[in-house]
């Protein structure tokens, strides 16, 4: 796994070992930041989630302003820290080691907002759905910003569409990439 594009490309970065996680393959992150390249620069990042922390660090590497990392595990945590030092971005960076309800709620708390947000949780355990009515009740979201999910395929999303609305879809294999955005209050 590696950065493939920005001030870090070509970077290699850790990732745990195992099968719980599940590295957003190179074709996929490629794809996901061409859709979303306009909304980069000096953005303000969640990776919720973070795992490796790979999607925040592109996101940063390509221009983000700063990024907030989240995960509930501590081996989770430790390869973002150590990513984060590898790649030079530990001044840009936050890292939250709580799991995904408590840290929204923190950052709710901060009065956080945020132009991007990645949601890659683990699949099939209801927590993408979860997040997203917490992010949208604490206003996580800036106005103008946008969500991006990955899924598989086979799990159907259901975005609390009195909220938000799905502005782009991409599939690649057993991986759906969807893009949210706010629901305009017209």
């Amino acid at each position: 796994m590696r950065v493939i594009g920005g001030r870090a490309k070509g970077q290699l970065l850790d990732s745990l070992p195992g099968e719980n996680t599940r590295p957003t393959l190179d074709r996929v992150k490629e794809s996901m930041f061409n859709m979303i390249q306009l909304h980069l620069y000096n953005a303000k990042v969640l990776d919720l989630f973070g795992g490796s922390g790979a999607l925040g660090i592109e996101a940063l590497s390509r221009g983000a302003k700063e990024c907030c990392f989240t995960d509930e595990h501590r081996g989770s945590i430790r390869v973002i820290e150590e990513n984060l030092k590898k790649t030079k971005f530990t001044a840009q960076s936050k890292i939250l080691l709580m799991d995904f309800r408590r840290a929204l709620e923190t950052l709710s708390k901060e009065k956080a907002s945020f132009d991007l947000i990645f949601l890659d949780p683990p699949y099939g355990t209801g927590r993408l759905e979860e997040a997203l009515e917490i992010i949208a009740k604490k206003s996580l979201l800036a106005p103008e910003g946008i969500m991006i999910i990955e899924q598989d395929k086979k799990e159907a999303l259901k975005i609390g569409e009195e909220y938000f609305i799905l502005w782009k879809e991409r599939k690649y294999g057993n991986t759906v990439i969807r893009i949210l955005k706010k629901k305009s209050d017209q």
